[in-house]
């Protein structure tokens, strides 16, 4: 953006939100700014895998009217709802707990007897409450990885995580969810991601292999089938995972 086109948008935020929303905007952009430098240089990417706040950028992006991207429209959303609803529907299976249920569209097609989905953006989980507001079969919950603390309140025959996991940027945040989230099934962790390490210019993205800390971190659940994506321009994969018994 040219510094005619962002002096543009600054009087366009001052006129419209005052100087305090002015303010608050050229904080959050600056930060932005650094945190891209930070990415861009192997030496301080860790610093920026530290620093790097996943709750304030999908606040901020539901907050701005924005979706969950385009895994979640058209024949993407189809191809996870089609193979998803088989499984849920092959495997009797009656409950259903997501970590990062999203702005809800992915859902709209989804046939579970009892839906629980868990999104980081207060936004986000206001959008889906009143888009399933007739429907008592979906509740929505606000989720705070380093004050969530589940004593078996939340379980499900299945725990689902879609396109979710290489947005997890720092490691106090992937960690904790995985656990949180393979702590909550009682038999079924389905995760749909890309499954390989790479830094990426995105900031909101880091793609890891995951397997290998899910084979170390919880050796009592076996992968015991992988889909692969239809869409070759998608990089993530069905990975399935079944808890031992026993």
């Amino acid at each position: 953006m040219s510094k005619a086109a962002l002096a543009r948008r600054a009087v366009e935020i001052a006129m419209t939100e005052g100087p305090r929303g002015l303010a608050s905007r050229t904080t959050t952009f600056l930060r932005w700014r650094i945190l891209a430098l930070l990415e861009a240089n192997e030496r301080t990417r860790p610093l920026y895998y530290r620093l790097f706040d996943s709750t304030s950028y999908w606040e901020q992006r539901y907050a701005d009217s924005r979706d969950s991207g385009p895994g979640s429209r058209g024949g993407h959303r189809q191809f996870k709802t089609d193979f998803l609803n088989t499984f849920v529907d092959e495997n009797d299976v009656e409950t259903v707990l997501e970590f990062g249920c999203g702005d809800g569209v992915q859902i709209e097609l989804a046939e579970y007897p009892s839906y629980i989905g868990l999104e980081i953006s207060e936004s986000a989980i206001q959008e889906c409450s009143e888009r399933f507001a007739t429907d008592e079969t979906k509740s929505f919950f606000l989720y705070d990885p380093p004050y969530f603390v589940n004593r078996g309140a939340l379980e499900a025959e299945l725990v689902l995580s879609l396109e979710v996991v290489f947005h997890l940027v720092d490691d106090a945040t992937f960690e904790k969810t995985m656990h949180d989230m393979f702590e909550a099934s009682s038999k079924y962790v389905i995760i749909f991601s890309s499954n390989h390490n790479e830094p990426t210019p995105e900031l909101h993205v880091r793609h890891r292999r995951f397997t290998d800390y899910v084979e170390d971190e919880f050796p009592n659940f076996d992968l015991v089938e992988k889909i692969e994506n239809e869409y070759e321009n998608r990089v993530s994969d069905f990975y399935v995972y079944e808890k031992q018994m026993g």
